[in-house]
């Protein structure tokens, strides 16, 4: 345990022992030759590191449930020993949910089922045996769970997203699993509930999966002996996203939701819901109410303070650094526990505001490869994002180096030295230069609103820019983002494509920045010439006769090359913009692929493999078979001296190949 603040270096230092290293040598462990000459040489995991997506205190005990590294495990961390005490292997690549029973014997957890770890999916574990370990419950195959709830009399609710979410039921007197209510038939997701002995809360939203016609925020209330279904949402929450968390402390209920103003909390009384106060935050979102005398807390991105008697927030920083996202809150001993997604527990006492702080890894929590969501690279150096950090591999030296960034870094830039992260959930543009900066990404600009998940940022030369493409998991649609290195500013043109298609792939060349579309059914594919400073369209078209989505956009001399979902495959002559040649690579681009162009070259990486297309015939060589495990769009980048690097299984790897 450690008195006071923690210091942002001693985070880097945690955790620095055996296969839990953050600093960790990175030495070529294999070098081979792959296919067509090609030499690969293996530089060990691509992000090392626990992260975390979901907490809850059990007795003087929190479990801890990983995210992104495999296999996803639940570790029981006791406060007493400061040390883990248990780990027990799940299914999947994370979980957010975890509930227990109310004698604090069973730990149920609801786990999207994906084809790589095909469940079952929900799973408890016996907390009153050593080692908690784990009992299959049932497969939950299409469900996307979002939400879970033990009601008092031992009953376990889940729901999530998927096509006319449904809320479930679990008995463990009878081990029956039972669809009980569809409480929106157009809404993608259960986001929220809450059990009572007699009642259940139901809170949903369109926060993922929103099409044109689906209905977003909604609250229920239901009724367990009749099942009778009754709305309850404050008329200040309609038409917004969604309803994010739902609490009840001593027959009141607190709402999370948002208005036109920002995140608000809705006070209602449990027996008249449609007596209600709103207090009105400036945060951008509040969850995980948690009551505390005359306060209330939330993470809202930070640790938020709530005076109810009068309606001022305030928000809470530890003394040094950040929290970063907050999985788990809860009151203990009258000080606030903050669980953050950086591998660290806080106890925080909000009167003085001193905090505590445990580091996870230190106490014995296993760290293991990310998935990762992207790769850039320079002559010096190469990063890898991940969930909650950045790998940043030194090349000279051969190490790994832990970059604390919030959330998910959904692509990165490198420009002059410094890494730029385009990072979701509309956390914002993030910078990290290693001569200037320590450990800390920093923050640039923000996301234009509403526009939360960035997929592509790219380089336009002519206009000296950042464009960064995205996508809006509320609206449907997405955007087109600019930001100015010199000046900070920002310029957003929203739906440039149409108010369906998100801006998947994004290329910059002569002035002229090329976007594809896709839509969140994958059936939707348009190319877009677009001018970044006038912002307006400057031509289109669509090359699919069946549209499936375009994820790869590069241009090397006249042409312009396009991949699609599944691997539809068109060149493109911007003299004339007709397609010259068109093919299907299917066979390697099994989902996404992307291109990019390197001295007279133009080369493809997806999931499968990483391939070569001649520049005048347009045919393939299949290069590197990669095989790799994306939690993102599969990408490979290539430094100053030619040498490219992707990801293999969760390994990042370095491509010589010969252009001859």
């Amino acid at each position: 345990m450690q008195d006071g603040s923690i210091t942002r270096r001693q985070i880097m230092q945690w955790g620095a022992v055996g296969a839990g290293a953050l600093a960790v040598s990175a030495l070529p462990a294999t070098e081979a030759l792959a296919r067509s000459g090609a030499r690969v040489t293996d530089l060990g995991p691509g992000v090392n590191n626990f992260s975390l997506a979901a907490a809850i205190p059990v007795g003087n005990k929190a479990y801890i449930a990983s995210r992104n590294i495999d296999p996803m495990r639940i570790i029981g961390f006791d406060f007493d020993t400061q040390k883990v005490t248990s780990v027990t292997d799940g299914p999947g690549i994370s979980t957010q949910l975890l509930a227990v029973d109310p004698d604090g014997r069973y730990l149920y957890s609801a786990i999207r089922e994906y084809d790589s770890a095909p469940g079952p999916g929900f799973i408890r574990l016996d907390l009153s045996v050593a080692g908690a370990p784990k009992e299959d419950l049932h497969s939950i195959p299409g469900l996307d769970p979002y939400a879970i709830s033990a009601s008092p009399d031992n009953k376990i609710f889940f729901g999530g997203r998927e096509l006319q979410p449904k809320l479930r039921q679990y008995d463990p007197a009878t081990g029956e699993l039972t669809e009980i209510a569809i409480p929106d038939p157009d809404v993608p997701m259960i986001r929220c509930l809450l059990a009572t002995q007699d009642k259940i809360y139901i809170g949903t939203g369109a926060s993922l999966g929103a099409t044109p016609t689906s209905t977003k925020a909604g609250l229920f209330v239901m009724d367990r002996a009749t099942k009778k279904i009754t709305p309850i949402l404050p008329k200040e929450f309609a038409g917004q996203v969604e309803v994010r968390d739902i609490g009840l402390h001593d027959g009141t209920l607190y709402v999370c939701s948002t208005t036109d103003a920002g995140a608000a909390v809705a006070v209602m009384d449990a027996d008249d819901p449609a007596r209600y106060t709103l207090a009105q935050s400036e945060q951008h979102f509040l969850r995980l109410p948690r009551k505390l005398g005359d306060k209330m807390y939330f993470n809202g991105a930070a640790l938020i303070e709530l005076t109810l008697s009068t309606g001022t927030f305030r928000e809470i920083k530890p003394k040094e650094g950040d929290f970063g996202e907050i999985w788990g809150l809860w009151i203990r001993d009258d000080k606030v526990i903050v669980v953050s997604a950086f591998g660290l527990i806080f106890e925080v006492d909000p009167g003085t505001g001193s905090d505590t702080s445990w580091d996870l890894i230190e106490a014995g929590a296993p760290i293991g490869p990310q998935l990762a969501m992207s790769v850039a690279a320079d002559t010096h150096n190469v990063y890898v994002g991940g969930t909650n950090s950045v790998a940043r591999h030194d090349l000279r030296t051969g190490k790994q180096n832990r970059v604390l960034a919030t959330s998910e870094a959904k692509d990165i830039l490198l420009h002059r030295g410094t890494a730029h992260f385009a990072q979701y959930n509309a956390i914002g543009l993030l910078a990290f230069n290693p001569r200037v900066d320590d450990e800390w990404a920093r923050k640039l600009a923000d996301l234009p609103p509403q526009q939360n998940r960035p997929h592509q940022i790219v380089w336009d030369d002519r206009h000296r820019l950042m464009v960064i493409g995205l996508q809006s998991d509320y609206e449907s649609g997405g955007s087109l983002m600019t930001f100015d290195p010199k000046s900070g500013a920002t310029t957003t043109a929203v739906n440039p494509i149409d108010d369906e298609q998100m801006v998947r792939a994004v290329v910059a060349h002569d002035g002229v920045t090329y976007l594809g579309g896709q839509n969140v059914a994958a059936t939707a594919g348009t190319l877009v010439a677009w001018d970044p400073v006038r912002r307006r369209e400057l031509w289109r078209m669509t090359p699919q006769s069946r549209p499936t989505g375009i994820t790869g956009l590069t241009v090397l001399g006249r042409h312009l090359y396009v991949m699609c979902f599944r691997g539809d495959f068109f060149v493109i002559d911007l003299r004339t913009r007709k397609v010259i040649h068109s093919a299907n690579h299917g066979s390697v681009v099994p989902n996404y692929g992307t291109l990019l162009a390197d001295r007279g070259y133009v080369y493809g990486a997806s999931s499968s493999d990483f391939v070569r297309y001649d520049k005048k015939t347009f045919a393939r060589t299949d290069l590197v078979e990669l095989d790799a495990d994306w939690y993102g769009i599969p990408r490979a980048a290539v430094d100053e001296r030619g040498r490219f690097y992707a990801i293999r299984g969760r390994n990042l790897i370095r491509i010589d190949v010969s252009r001859c």
